[in-house]
């Protein structure tokens, strides 16, 4: 028996790794266990991954990527980076995520250098659709 949406609690997942090629697919499989857990389509899993992939090819600031899943009733949203700030100013980057994800912004680091790139994907409950 599942627990409606609306009553489930917002869940946050966070996870800091090594900002090298190899350890790139430690996102991936983070992510793809919490949106399988709020029953997103596999193509819309899919984009999100392939996503947030994109941006962290782009390299970070520092030796330590971090991704942060936030989840609400009705968006997943994912926090990557830290990347240069301006980043999503490199038009074949936007281009790419913002086909793939249905909002892309950047947020300044606090205190920091850089800013994260959150990617929002709609989370339609399956009695919506």
């Amino acid at each position: 028996m599942s627990v409606p949406t609306e009553a489930r609690p917002l869940a946050r997942t966070t996870v800091e790794f090594p900002a090298r090629d190899g350890y790139r697919t430690v996102a991936g499989l983070v992510l793809g266990g919490v949106a399988a857990r709020f029953e997103l389509p596999v193509d819309r899993v899919d984009d999100l991954l392939l996503g947030v992939d994109s941006l962290l090819m782009q390299g970070v600031v520092g030796d330590t990527a971090r991704v942060e899943a936030s989840v609400s009733p009705t968006e997943l949203t994912v926090r990557a980076g830290p990347f240069r700030a301006g980043q999503l100013e490199d038009t074949a980057v936007r281009r790419v995520v913002t086909r793939l994800v249905d909002t892309v912004r950047e947020v300044p680091v606090e205190g920091g250098e850089g800013a994260w790139i959150e990617l929002g994907m709609s989370i339609v409950r399956r009695d919506e659709a």
